[in-house]
C-alpha cells in the first residue's frame, strides 16, 4: 500500500493548488505542505515551485509521479487478482476515431469468449490520460499528439490523415494546394482532441492557422461532423477509416502535405498493461 503522503503528492499533482488539495483530502493546508516537505526531504529533490503565483511541478516531480502512477496501477491489478472469478475483465480507453472506427472487430472477437468482459471508454486524449493517472483504465489507445515524456507507450499503428469532403465537392478524389483550402469552411474536433492538435501543427508548420480559413467551427461528435460535410458546407481532416463510414464522403489530398498520425497504446505500468493488451489484440 502506498504511503499516505504519496496520495497527497498525487492529489496535489492533479489539483496544482494547496488549498484545493487540502479540501479534497479533508486536511489542513499546512498538513499538505508537511507531506510534500517529507517527500522532498526523503528523495532529496524539490518537487514543486512557484512561477509567479502559479504552482508548477519540477522535472523531479514528473519523474516521481510517473513512478507512483506505475506502482498504483500494479497495486490495483494485484488487488483485482485477489477477487476469485473466472471472468477476465478489461477496462480500456480509446479516442473517438479508434473506439468508433478501428478496434470494433477486436472487441467483438474478445467477447466471443463467454468468460471475457470489457468496458470501453471513448473520449478525447486529455480525458483518457487523466483516467490513466487515476488507475481507472488498464490502458488507453490514443491518436495524435500527447506528452510522451509523462507516460509509458508503444506504437499500435500509423494511419494516413487525409482531407474529407462530400463526394460532390470539387475537391473529391483530387489533390489541391493548401492555399485553395483557405476559401473553405473547416470543421475540426474539440480543443482537447489529439486529432485537432495533429492538424493544427501541420498547418502551423506551413505558416497558417485555423483562423486563415474562411470560417472554422469545432464539433466533438463525428456524426455531426459528417452531416456538415455531406451537406457540402464544410471540409475536415481525419484518419482515413472515417472516410469509409458513409458512402457520401470522399477524400482529398493536399499537395506537399502528407500527414501520418500515430495510434499508441498508453499505460502507467508496462508489465500489467502489455499482458492485457495482448489479450485484446492477440497475434
Amino acid at each position: 500500500m502506498l504511503d499516505y503522503r504519496v496520495n497527497t503528492f498525487l492529489t496535489l499533482c492533479e489539483e496544482m493548488n494547496y488549498r484545493r488539495t487540502a479540501n479534497k483530502l479533508n486536511m489542513t493546508q499546512p498538513g499538505v505542505t508537511q507531506h510534500i516537505h517529507h517527500l522532498e526531504n526523503y528523495y532529496g529533490a524539490k518537487l514543486f515551485e512557484y512561477n509567479g503565483k502559479t504552482l508548477t511541478k519540477t522535472k523531479n516531480a514528473e519523474i516521481l509521479k510517473k513512478f507512483f502512477d506505475s506502482v498504483k496501477a500494479e497495486e490495483t491489478d494485484i488487488l483485482s487478482s485477489f477477487t476469485e472469478s473466472d471472468i477476465t475483465h478489461l477496462t480500456v480507453g480509446a479516442t473517438k476515431t479508434i473506439g468508433e472506427y478501428v478496434i470494433v472487430s477486436e472487441i467483438s472477437q474478445f467477447l466471443n469468449d463467454p468468460n471475457h468482459s470489457i468496458d470501453v471508454v471513448v473520449d478525447n486524449t486529455k480525458v483518457l490520460l487523466s483516467m490513466l493517472e487515476k488507475s481507472l483504465l488498464d490502458f488507453a489507445i490514443v491518436e495524435g499528439v500527447f506528452d510522451k515524456s509523462k507516460y509509458d507507450y508503444h506504437l499500435y499503428k500509423k494511419e494516413s490523415f487525409v482531407g474529407i469532403c462530400s463526394k460532390y465537392h470539387p475537391f473529391a478524389n483530387n489533390t489541391v494546394k493548401l492555399e485553395e483550402l483557405l476559401n473553405e469552411n473547416l470543421v475540426v474536433r474539440e480543443s482537447s482532441s489529439g486529432t485537432r492538435a495533429l492538424l493544427e501543427n501541420a498547418i502551423s508548420d506551413r505558416g497558417f492557422s485555423f483562423d486563415s480559413f474562411k470560417r472554422y467551427v469545432s464539433v466533438s461528435n463525428f456524426s455531426v461532423i459528417c452531416d456538415l460535410i455531406i451537406n457540402n458546407k464544410f471540409i475536415t481532416f481525419a484518419y482515413e477509416p472515417i472516410s469509409k463510414c458513409r458512402e457520401d464522403l470522399a477524400v482529398f489530398t493536399v499537395k506537399d502535405m502528407q500527414i501520418y498520425g500515430e495510434f499508441n497504446f498508453v499505460y502507467c505500468n508496462e508489465r500489467t498493461a502489455k499482458e492485457k493488451i495482448n489479450l485484446l489484440f492477440r497475434a
